[in-house]
């Protein structure tokens, strides 16, 4: 069971139904990574399924939140195992484009978008 910083839910007014959904959210978000770090790395070609659906975790907990649906503000999305995208760098810059190692087996896509 996730801890809430119970703070945070109090000043952001979660409701008793965010309250469960956020519990869901990061059981799936805490799966999700459970396993990634038990694949191989030739099942990473499905590297984007696992970089969206991180997103669309990410998404759904400002949501239950009460934070506005930012993309910039998402900080799980380095969180993989085998992401070497720089995890300090990005920190730094919440709220901002963030920084891709073009070499990163997670998100290395996302530099050959062109």
């Amino acid at each position: 069971m996730t801890q809430l910083n119970e703070g945070l839910a109090k000043k952001q007014k979660i409701t008793e139904k965010q309250r469960h959904n956020l519990e869901l959210l990061y059981q799936d978000i805490n799966d999700l990574f459970k396993k990634e770090s038990l694949m191989s790395d030739f099942e990473y070609p499905k590297n984007k399924e696992l970089v969206d659906e991180v997103q669309r975790l990410e998404f759904l907990l400002q949501k239950n939140w009460n934070f506005p649906q930012d993309r910039l503000c998402h900080t799980w999305w380095n969180r993989f195992s085998k992401c070497s995208c720089p995890v300090m760098d990005n920190n730094e810059r919440f709220g901002q484009e963030k920084i891709i190692n073009c070499s990163c087996i997670l998100h290395s896509y996302i530099c050959n978008k062109d």
